[in-house]
């Protein structure tokens, strides 16, 4: 097999890995512009996901502050969960289920969301790029309501 075919082959064995992990999993860069996301983010992001590539967290998660004034321009960002797990992933921190309540608006209501952040550093980027992981409590709560029943 040649070093092309072999580099393929780790790539899907890894992206394999990365899509089977039922979690929104996103690679961001400090600047929380996404870069990948696996299939549990495209259902995290619902119709909008093909457009997410390239855009900002705040704008793609629908978070108020962003639709007011732009991902991190708010006076609440300074305080953003998110935004402050990736800074310090990318400075080597591991952070990991930091409680993170957003406030989402959407076409047709405003809510809140709970997600549990943990972020950790990519080795071997040019520039760095954080692995950003969201936990949805809302969704773990319903599953546990399910198995319940």
């Amino acid at each position: 097999m040649s070093a092309t075919a072999k580099e393929e082959e780790r790539t899907q064995y890894l992206r394999a890995i990365f899509d089977g992990i039922p979690m929104p999993m996103f690679i961001v860069d400090e600047d929380l512009r996404i870069h990948d996301f696996n299939t549990a983010a495209e259902e995290f992001l619902g119709p909008q996901s093909p457009t997410a590539l390239e855009e900002v967290c705040g704008d793609v998660f629908h978070c108020v502050n962003a639709a007011d004034h732009g991902c991190g321009n708010a006076e609440p960002c300074h305080a953003c969960i998110i935004r402050n797990s990736v800074k310090k992933a990318a400075s080597g921190e591991i952070i990991q289920r930091k409680m993170h309540v957003a406030k989402v608006r959407t076409l047709t209501r405003t809510f809140t969301q709970e997600l549990l952040v943990s972020a950790n550093l990519l080795p071997y980027t040019e520039a760095p790029r954080v692995l950003l992981v969201l936990e949805d409590l809302s969704r773990i709560d319903a599953l546990r309501k399910t198995r319940k029943s």
